[in-house]
């Protein structure tokens, strides 16, 4: 596979991991009662589901992760955690969560950003000098 067909997959990938993020961050965002923590639509968890395929389909497309790939884990770990707590009514619960989410969309946020960069670099590079 060519690096220009590589990246455009890598770019297609990290967008919808971005949108994907963004889509959980929302919804606990909006969430303000502990039932709606526990109890996730389904279209929730799909968008997780798709979220976590994404994040293994795109090590297909990368020569090495980056030390920020692993922070997606606290993310996950974020929509897991209201779940044992049954009787639990504190606010802390939405902190936590709403603040861990945020972790989906960073770490492929950052390497959408890296990317961006790398190209326009590659691009500026390549043009020559006058």
């Amino acid at each position: 596979m060519t690096y220009k067909l590589k990246r455009f997959f890598l770019m297609v990938i990290l967008v919808l991991l971005i949108l994907m993020g963004i889509g959980v961050f929302i919804y606990y965002l909006i969430a303000s009662d502990i039932a709606q923590l526990r109890t996730l639509p389904p279209y929730l968890l799909m968008m997780v589901v798709v979220y976590i395929i994404g994040q293994l389909a795109k090590r297909f497309f990368q020569d090495e992760t980056p030390w920020y790939g692993w922070m997606y884990y606290i993310g996950l770990i974020a929509v897991i955690i209201p779940l044992p707590f049954f009787s639990l009514q504190d606010n802390w619960i939405f902190v936590v969560t709403r603040l861990g989410v945020l972790f989906l969309i960073l770490p492929p946020l950052i390497e959408f950003l890296t990317l961006i960069k790398a190209v326009k670099a590659g691009k500026a590079k390549q043009t020559p000098k006058v």
